[in-house]
């Protein structure tokens, strides 16, 4: 039982510390959520027929 808290304790504390090194990253430069949510624009080829120009 003591193994398990000890390794919940440790998995706890990693979370938290990336979540304030994100935190802290985030206020330092502000591009971190940026990349995340932004949307994402993707270019489509279209099919062109043969003797047709663009």
């Amino acid at each position: 039982m003591q193994m398990a808290i000890t390794f919940m304790a440790v998995v706890g504390g990693l979370i938290f510390s990336v979540a304030v090194a994100l935190l802290a990253e985030e206020l330092i430069f502000g591009q971190v959520f940026r990349l995340f949510f932004v949307r994402q624009y993707v270019r489509q080829a279209v099919p062109v027929k043969t003797g047709q120009k663009r």
